[in-house]
């Protein structure tokens, strides 16, 4: 049985029938009134969309839902259509959803936002719905998104307004604007999944307005191609059903095709739209001829509408691809064979990896393939009898044929080096069809793997060609390609090509593609011979010794040498781990390894210690230097994470394993801490290899203590027992309890209970009796530019009563910092009250007076985060964000929680709009937190709050203790690029900080004991010894000692002497 649990606070009791009420999602997902306008933009009546898919751990397929059916939708009549969606993220690492891309883009501005029907399970697990807007395209789109809880079984509508998303946190590719939710380039949307497995149905998603809007006529595509002869499909789309008909005239203007020369015939018409009716496709049919020239392009208009207005599509380019050129076959020069089909497609099974020849795809979708001597035609040059790889697509969101290279018992996962080649060709007959079409590269595995971990590189094409033709693709076309699968990150390298595979994405009809000789042609000159780790980050259990690989990039001809050290580290990393300290975490060493001519690797011993302490997880690195034969390689440091195994001590209350910041002294006394090993003779009986304990000097009554930032509960203990070695031969010790306090009256009645105001001389650090400096440059969980160091140059004392923190701009090279993204640009600080248990807090008024810097890009907070977060992580600890300021928003500050399904883009916040920019004056900012709201205000005036119910059913974490922190990031995902208006240095000015708290009004009960003679020994005093003392706070309760809300506890020594002290519990 545990005998020391969490307390409820003073005003949880009361507040527990408040809490346990049952609220709606964080998005309004109630069924709202019908909207004035409705634009469809999925209904699955005609099955999935064209551009629908899946990715990832999720996959759909389209289902029918009779009227009479328990499924039914509320109020349904008919035969319906609707998308069956399921995930499975529980995996570290795993995403997926589904979603759809326009062929255009579309302008939805006149909308008020999107809806759409879903069916739950009401099981809990939460998915998004995300915007894809502005950008030249949906790759390179800005993401939105609004986050969602499957909290309700059956249908529902969900009603999300634009005001809904935020610029999502989670991805953004690489290119994408960060200029806000424009809505008028609407390239798509997705409905990813956030966490847990889950099935829902979803259907008639939409764009919807409150005002009855007027439809507009468009292009559902801005461009088009055809093969000369072919006749094209293009769509002309109204963005709202009519109640009468609607007319638009199209026409068309030539280009490099001409009506005059036949290359098109002519397409004017009127185009006509029945009641009720939203896209019409009009045939525009092309010319072919037997005459080889460039490829032509027209295009086609609409004007005049009737009925409707013009949208935003009114013109299509069409392109006339010729078919007539001579059929080109593999380049001359340097070549080599991967596969010509001559051989048995073989299936194979490695450790239950499929190897050989298979295919996949998703449940909707069927594809087979098989060797064929039949093909429609001969591949060009290809002797009689030749084989080629057949495979059919009916594809509905993914579909391959993988090729994994094998041995010839097709029991293992062989690899090729292919890097020294420049590119991958192949024979493919094409239909014709339009269909998008991809080929996939299996580039390297992790080290060790037993999954299929391959990085996947891909390079996408259209199938717009008819008969044989061969295809080449540079390797520097191809790009990255996540699927999930925890793959690494280094980049192509192909020295260990595991495979390849032949796909689409989508195929609208059942498609049949021909593939024969896929081989390697070109030469380029191998990469520079480098040496690393073969990975950026190990974990080893705690006491074990890690085998750390060093790897070539490839083999070499002769011995390459690389030093090597193992070392702690101050600088926080990317993990919650602390640093591990050498010799008692683990054991430095450092040495030369020799990689062999001939051989690709060796390894490095490097041995950990075991310890009985239940602590965080630490982190030390080990390091590369002096390369001999190669130059450094792409992972020249490895942070090493000592995974602890140790359970934790329920009964314990204070161990000292860290400087005692926590603890008050009273009298003339002081208060230190050392070490003392176990066979120094001044150990202990039972203490672990190595103790801190604390050092206790004292002249006359003295005290040591300290108070619980959050209430503990030792009502299933009998007594509070203690490890002391006194100096005297009896020492006099008072023990005091501080029990339950009195309730709290709220922030009424509230008084100062700590505060920096930054006072001292110029130049100064932070105080660090209670801040941290926190170091490193990883990018902080957000992709931030700076790195934060502890100089005074970026955080320090002005000598005025401020602490100044300044982010400079600098040559990262030069000064030996190194960044996630290469040599630091800027530096910053960021303090914590946290680190080695300095200060931490449960509930009050929390606030701050400072003067913010200004421009795009730069991203000062003053906030809270939960002292438990190296142990349960982020978000599961909880975060208060006192005040963020990013500079893009001169205007405005935002007041945020972030919690378990509430957090990064999805978090619950306010925003106060000063009207001019807040960088131009000095301002308050304050949160009041109870256990039922938390409160916001800037210069005395609340904006915001936020209660449990306000992020049901996710879990309300903020019931614990906080500590604050204090920074200015450079850029990151909120923080947004960095903009010309941004100058260095910038400063965030603090005048202070501040915490109210009710007043202590904890009931004193105290025991006395003697502790008679020197050397260690354990002391153990009953709780029924404790009497109430007869000095008491004000307000103080009169109830015994109830021991379920214990608020503190103290020493008092009488006399003179040292006294050492361990090993605090309740027993």
């Amino acid at each position: 049985m545990d005998s020391k649990k969490r307390a409820l606070s003073r005003r949880t009791a009361a507040t527990l029938a408040a809490a346990a009420v049952v609220a709606a999602p964080l998005a309004a997902a109630a069924p709202a009134s019908a909207a004035g306008s409705i634009s469809v933009l999925a209904d699955f009546e005609g099955g999935a969309p064209d551009g629908f898919f899946s990715y990832g751990a999720a996959g759909f397929g389209i289902v029918d839902v009779a009227a009479d059916s328990p499924d039914a939708k509320p109020g349904q009549t008919d035969p319906t259509k609707v998308v069956s969606y399921g995930w499975d993220v529980t995996a570290p690492g795993s995403f997926g959803g589904v979603g759809q891309t326009f062929a255009g883009a579309r302008d939805v501005s006149a909308f008020d936002g999107v809806t759409l029907m879903v069916d739950g399970s009401g099981n809990g697990a939460s998915y998004q719905v995300e915007l894809f807007d502005g950008g030249p395209n949906a790759d390179a789109s800005e993401r939105f998104d609004v986050d969602l809880v499957d909290d309700t079984g059956g249908w529902k509508e969900v009603r999300l307004p634009w005001s809904a998303f935020t610029r999502a946190t989670d991805f953004q590719p690489g290119g994408a604007p960060d200029d806000g939710l424009g809505l008028t380039t609407l390239w798509g949307y997705a409905i990813p999944a956030v966490n847990g497995a889950d099935t829902i149905r979803v259907d008639d998603i939409a764009v919807y307005s409150d005002a009855d809007l007027t439809p507009s006529v468009s292009f559902s595509a801005a461009a088009a191609s055809a093969i000369e002869g072919d006749a094209l499909d293009v769509e002309v789309r109204l963005d709202l059903a009519s109640d009468a008909p609607v007319t638009v005239e199209l026409g068309a203007v030539d280009g490099t095709a001409t009506l005059a020369d036949g290359d098109y015939a002519d397409p004017a018409a009127t185009v006509e739209f029945a009641p009720g009716e939203t896209t019409r496709t009009i045939q525009v049919a092309t010319t072919g001829d037997d005459v080889e020239e460039s490829d032509e392009t027209f295009t086609l208009g609409l004007a005049a509408p009737s009925g409707a207005q013009l949208g935003s599509v009114t013109a299509l380019e069409v392109t006339i691809l010729d078919d007539d050129g001579e059929v080109v076959g593999p380049p001359s020069g340097r070549a080599a064979i991967v596969d010509d089909h001559e051989s048995p497609l073989v299936r194979g099974d490695a450790g239950g990896i499929p190897v050989g020849w298979f295919e996949a795809q998703d449940p909707s979708s069927t594809v087979a393939f098989e060797r064929t001597d039949a093909p429609p035609a001969p591949v060009p040059g290809a002797p009689d009898g030749n084989d080629v790889l057949r495979a059919d697509f009916d594809v509905t969101s993914f579909g391959v044929v993988v090729r994994n290279f094998t041995n010839e018992a097709a029991d293992a996962w062989t690899t090729q080096d292919w890097s020294t080649y420049e590119g991958i060709g192949f024979w493919q007959y094409g239909n014709g069809s339009g269909t998008d079409l991809f080929l996939d590269l299996l580039d390297n595995r992790n080290p060790g793997s037993t999954t299929d971990d391959a990085e996947r590189f891909v390079v996408s094409y259209e199938d717009d060609w008819r008969g044989w033709k061969f295809l080449t693709f540079d390797f520097a076309d191809f790009s990255r390609k996540n699927i999930g699968n925890n793959a690494p990150n280094d980049g192509l390298t192909l020295t260990e090509m595991h495979g390849y595979a032949f796909g689409s994405l989508r195929t609208t009809t059942p498609q049949t593609f021909l593939y024969d000789d896929v081989l390697l042609y070109g030469e380029v000159e191998p990469p520079a011979l480098s040496v690393g780790f073969d990975r950026a980050g190990y974990e080893v259990t705690e006491g074990d010794t890690l085998a750390g690989v060093i790897r070539l990039n490839r083999v070499a001809e002769t011995d390459v040498t690389v030093a090597y050290e193992s070392l702690s580290i101050e600088a926080r990393t990317a993990t919650e781990d602390l640093s591990a300290t050498a010799d008692r975490d683990f054991t430095p060493v450092s040495g030369t390894v020799t990689i062999p001519a001939g051989e690709r690797e060796a390894t490095i011993e490097l041995p950990t210690l075991q310890d009985g302490k239940n602590e965080v997880d630490e982190t030390f690195v080990v390091r590369l230097s002096d390369p001999q034969g190669a130059e450094f390689g792409f992972v020249r440091t490895a942070t090493v994470s000592i995974q602890d195994d140790d359970l934790a001590d329920p009964t314990l209350v204070e161990d000292f394993e860290a400087t005692p910041w926590l603890y008050d002294t009273t009298g003339k006394s002081t208060l230190t801490t050392r070490e003392i090993a176990a066979d120094s003779g001044d150990g202990y009986e039972g203490q672990d290899a190595y103790e801190n304990v604390a050092d206790f000097a004292y002249k006359g009554e003295s005290t040591l203590g300290r108070g619980f930032a959050g209430g503990e509960d030792w009502s299933d203990a009998e007594g509070l027992s203690f490890w002391v070695n006194g100096s005297a031969k009896a020492t006099p010790v008072t023990v005091e309890i501080q029990d339950d306090p009195a309730p709290d009256d709220g922030p009424g009645t509230w008084e100062l209970a700590w505060s920096d105001e930054f006072d001292g001389p110029a130049g100064a650090p932070a105080n660090p009796e209670n801040w941290t400096y926190e170091t490193g440059g990883w990018g902080w969980g957000n992709d931030e530019l700076q790195y934060y160091t502890d100089s005074t140059d970026n955080a320090g004392l002005d000598g005025d009563g401020n602490l100044v923190i300044t982010a400079r701009e600098v040559d990262g090279e030069a000064e030996g910092l190194e960044c996630w993204y290469g040599p630091c640009e800027y530096t910053s600080a960021r303090l914590i009250t946290e680190q080695k248990q300095k200060q931490e807090f449960e509930y009050g008024r929390i606030e701050s007076r400072v003067q913010l810097p200004e421009g795009s890009g730069i991203w000062p907070a003053v906030w809270s985060l939960g002292t438990d977060f190296r142990e349960v992580g982020w978000p599961q600890t909880g975060e208060i964000d006192i005040m963020e300021y990013v500079g893009r928003l001169p205007n405005e500050i935002f007041g945020t929680i972030h919690g378990p399904g509430y957090s990064g883009g999805q978090s619950y916040g306010g925003i106060y709009d000063f009207g001019q920019p807040v960088p131009e004056g000095w301002h308050e900012f304050a949160v009041e937190w109870t256990p039922e709201e938390i409160v916001w205000s800037v210069d005395g005036i609340e904006y915001h709050e936020a209660v449990p119910a306000d992020v049901a059913p996710n879990e309300w974490v903020f019931d614990h203790p906080f500590s604050l922190i204090t920074n200015i990031a450079v850029g990151g995902n909120f923080g947004g690029a960095l903009g010309d208006d941004l100058e260095f240095p910038q400063s965030l000015t603090v005048d202070y900080v501040r915490v109210y708290q009710a007043p202590d009004t904890a009931e004193r009960f105290t025991a006395s004991t003697v502790v008679r003679g020197t050397g260690w020994q354990q002391v153990t005093i009953p709780f029924d010894a404790f009497e109430r003392a007869d000095e008491q706070p004000d307000g103080a309760p009169d109830d015994g000692l109830t021991l379920t809300d214990v608020q503190g506890y103290s020493l008092t020594f009488a006399g003179k002497g040292t006294a050492s002290i361990d090993r605090v519990t309740v027993d």
